[in-house]
């Protein structure tokens, strides 16, 4: 990750994922799925991934991809969730970016890529980017300052210390070495300190924006579009959730019959989301749908017109 500057992280997260691509596909161990990397083939490996030991990062990944949880013992196999791997397959073959970081997350988690997510492999490149230096000189390694300890034994020895662009000899004595060394240790915790920062998501609240959760600061004064909506601390259980329209040609139960999609009353009518829980805007219960419900409210699709 040389040479990486702040306008491209995602070019060369890309780039990555498809050089370790070329070679898993050739002889990793889930070849068989990515030699030929079909929608079929994807939503296979994908399962067998998920289901064998999955990390917080992946199961949000494969929420964010396909817009439901992650549940082993449902498994998708129907048409309108199998496509979305057609693009992950694109990617990977490098016939089309993706518009969105979701579809190479999911490529990342297919061909075990690391680091993943997107917002991991960003912050260890900007960490990696970070050069401090101290009076000219670049912080030494914990062994180069071990090593120099041990040499400074006596009250004045000459060293060498490392600059960016040569090495040159000085003479240090023990005094100035021992406030060469707090300052080296005072600046690698401050930029330990940045990492951490830059890699915790800033904003941990949320709030109903229309159809969806939107992240935001927790001391956010409601204002415009959002006015009348509370300012809620963040739930990883709700954050997704989405209000959707659902037509006759809508996926709403899966193979063994059970309901994909859940629904609330409103003195308006009838409102569907993505997955269950309470109504954003009056706190009724989510319901899952039914079939009576589903040919009384599913909207006809453009081809029954």
């Amino acid at each position: 990750m040389d040479n990486i500057t702040r306008c491209n992280y995602e070019k060369a997260y890309k780039e990555a994922i498809r050089t370790k691509y070329n070679s898993e596909k050739e002889l990793g161990e889930n070849s068989n799925y990515l030699e030929t990397p079909s929608q079929a083939n994807l939503r296979d490996l994908c399962w067998k991934i998920l289901s064998v030991n999955p990390t917080p990062d992946d199961l949000k990944v494969y929420w964010d991809f396909k817009g439901i949880p992650f549940d082993k013992n449902a498994e998708d196999t129907c048409t309108t969730y199998t496509d979305k791997y057609k693009k992950v397959g694109a990617f990977l073959k490098g016939e089309k970016e993706p518009q969105k970081i979701d579809t190479v997350d999911m490529a990342a988690i297919l061909i075990d890529f690391q680091p993943r997510p997107f917002r991991k492999f960003k912050a260890k490149a900007m960490s990696q980017e970070e050069k401090i230096t101290v009076h000219g000189a670049e912080v030494l390694s914990k062994k180069e300052v071990e090593k120099i300890t041990e040499i400074f034994e006596q009250p004045e020895t000459p060293v060498f210390v490392k600059t960016p662009s040569k090495k040159r000899k000085i003479t240090i004595s023990k005094s100035k070495f021992n406030m060469f060394r707090t300052a080296a240790i005072t600046a690698v915790v401050c930029l330990i300190g940045v990492i951490i920062y830059l890699a915790l998501p800033q904003k941990e609240c949320m709030q109903w924006s229309g159809d969806h959760y939107e992240l935001v600061s927790c001391d956010l004064k409601t204002e415009g579009s959002l006015a009348g909506n509370p300012v809620e601390l963040l739930d990883e259980s709700l954050v997704h959730l989405k209000k959707i329209d659902i037509y006759d040609t809508t996926v709403c139960f899966d193979k063994y019959g059970r309901a994909m999609i859940w629904y609330a009353r409103t003195s308006d009518g009838i409102d569907f989301f993505n997955g269950h829980g309470r109504h954003p805007e009056n706190n009724i219960a989510l319901k899952p749908v039914t079939k009576d419900i589903f040919k009384k409210y599913a909207h006809k699709s453009s081809t029954d017109k």
